[in-house]
């Protein structure tokens, strides 16, 4: 098999994992990979909101009836890797004898993040109170890092 095949067929093995959820927003935002899905759970509404990699920085159900409603809780991703000033010091050996082989090995590594960091590994989780949001549809309004406007992205009852 040759190199370039390989890498082609790991790399699709590898865009398999990400996440992509069924709800996009309308009308959809240029450039934009934004995408969500959501769970009933008992008394709460789960959200979990791919924002592809960016920072969620507000998030509410917007009702046509009332006031918007806000998520209880908001579970973010671990920031995400920005710009940074990386340093490294490694070393190694190895000696191959008659019949035995030795080696050896150390390294030392530290990352110091520079700047604001608008990026997060994973997607955020939001959970709101299923008796003030009501039955679906919802309307979710997603302020996210570097993105503009707000994404109105419609869940619909399944």
């Amino acid at each position: 098999m040759s190199t370039t095949r390989a890498l082609v067929i790991l790399a699709l093995a590898l865009s398999a994992c990400a996440p992509t959820f069924r709800y996009r927003p309308e009308p959809p935002l240029a450039d934009s990979s934004i995408s969500a899905d959501y769970m009933l759970m008992a008394d709460r509404l789960r959200v979990e909101i791919d924002t592809g990699g960016y920072r969620l920085l507000d998030a509410q159900i917007l009702k046509s009836d009332g006031p918007a409603v806000r998520p209880q809780t908001v579970e973010q991703p671990p920031a995400g890797s920005g710009s940074s000033v990386g340093f490294g010091v490694g070393m190694g050996g190895a000696n191959y004898g008659r019949g035995g082989a030795v080696g050896v090995g150390t390294g030392v590594g530290m990352e110091i993040p520079m700047g604001t960091n608008t990026r997060v590994q994973g997607t955020t989780v939001l959970y709101f109170a299923l008796d003030q949001v009501g039955p679906a549809p919802w309307r979710l309004s997603a302020t996210i890092a570097e993105t503009n406007p707000a994404a109105v992205i419609v869940l619909p009852p399944r």
